[in-house]
């Protein structure tokens, strides 16, 4: 299978998890990476490094979606300051949010990758 269609498939699994459960338990926001760079370690099915790759490429995803619905919703609720903080938040979702969603997809990428061979 391709290894951008599992990457993205983690990535919907990712945000529908942290959707779901976000709210009810804290632990979904950690958990929901792990889960989804599983799935995109299983549908890779090419060895750990490849599922650690998928992972963590839809953990990269998921940071940017998070990004950009941040500078849409600024923008579209206070105009151009709402726009000027979203990018200050954003660049701070970038650095965080990438470094974590990645390796915590990564983590999940590889146990998937392990499973699949």
């Amino acid at each position: 299978m391709a290894f951008w269609i599992p990457a993205f498939a983690g990535f919907l699994v990712m945000i529908l998890l942290s959707l779901l459960f976000g709210h009810a338990h804290p632990m979904a926001s950690f958990a929901a990476p792990v889960i989804g760079g599983f799935i995109a370690g299983i549908l890779v099915g090419e060895g750990t490094m490849e599922g650690a790759k998928a992972g963590f490429t839809s953990g990269i995803f998921g940071a940017i979606i998070a990004s950009i619905l941040i500078l849409v919703g600024g923008f579209a609720f206070f105009g151009i300051g709402g726009l000027a903080v979203g990018i200050i938040v954003d660049i701070i979702i970038i650095l965080v949010f990438s470094l974590s969603l990645g390796i915590l997809g990564i983590i999940g990428g590889a146990i998937g990758g392990l499973f699949s061979r």
